[in-house]
């Protein structure tokens, strides 16, 4: 897509208007798909773009949604998105919005201690749930969008896994998946694999488990001397190391992660956004 194409899309369309390019995300999704084996899921962080034409395209490309609120959630179903294929993982949300996501029947992500005992003292094993752990690993392009370390907000702490422990064994919480997201516009593949390490070293604690979601933060390159995150290697380390985890602790787990920006913002020469203002 040229400065030609867009000028003669504000023609026939008026300014100012937004253009997509299907293809650029298209050539996206495939590059991951392609980097990692077909064990890998990718859940397409709407929070990025949630305009519902772009969600449907998403969506019959094969990906499956992550989503930050549950009117994402609501947005992910309209678009075509079952059920079985959104993740809902809110900030601090109160048990009522989560209560709502249950009725909704999606995957649901719990990011605290209180409403993890909440849900449980309510629930128990009644409904799967995912738990976001924060790893403490410091990772992204700047502090701002650094959501592991230890200061963050986001996920309940890996040294708090006792307490998570006592809540499972009082309310027999059933957790099928573990999560953590480490932060955004990351390079280097290692902390990546930092992170699988610190989830492998957990995984003996959930006997349930089905899911490892690595979240995402993939780096986007917004000009051409920019460095993005080599997504073929990391998919190779990735690769050897789950499978070899895999076999050796004899569990059948599923690896997910949650590309955003990655899928819909500009990479490369590619201008999958655009505001076109005639001159």
């Amino acid at each position: 897509m040229n400065n030609a194409d867009l000028l003669k899309i504000a023609d026939e369309f008026g300014t100012p208007v937004y253009v997509y390019d299907a293809e650029s995300i298209k050539t996206q999704y495939e590059k991951l798909t392609s980097s990692f084996s077909e064990n890998t899921k990718f859940f397409y962080a709407c929070k990025s773009l949630t305009n519902i034409n772009i969600l449907k395209y998403i969506e019959k490309l094969g990906a499956n949604l992550d989503c930050v609120s549950i009117n994402e959630v609501k947005l992910g179903l309209k678009a075509g998105f079952s059920s079985e294929r959104i993740l809902f993982t809110p900030n601090c949300a109160d048990l009522a919005e989560i209560e709502e996501a249950m009725a909704l029947k999606v995957h649901i992500n719990i990011d605290n201690m209180s409403i993890l005992e909440q849900f449980g003292t309510k629930f128990g094993g009644s409904y799967p749930i995912f738990i976001r752990i924060n790893p403490h690993i410091y990772a992204g392009g700047n502090h701002k969008i650094s959501t592991g370390h230890i200061d963050s907000k986001f996920g309940i702490s890996i040294h708090q896994m006792r307490h998570i422990e006592r809540v499972m064994k009082s309310t027999k919480l059933l957790v099928e998946g573990l999560h953590m997201h480490t932060g955004s516009e990351i390079k280097d593949a290692d902390v990546f694999l930092q992170g699988l390490e610190i989830m492998f070293e957990l995984v003996e604690h959930f006997p349930d488990l089905k899911y490892i979601d690595m979240g995402s933060g993939f780096k986007v390159p917004y000009q051409k001397s920019d460095m993005e995150t080599d997504v073929k290697a990391l998919g190779k380390k990735v690769e050897k190391a789950f499978s070899k985890f895999c076999k050796e602790s004899e569990r059948d787990l599923q690896l997910w992660f949650e590309p955003g920006k990655y899928l819909v913002s500009k990479s490369g020469h590619f201008l999958v956004k655009a505001n076109v203002i005639k001159q």
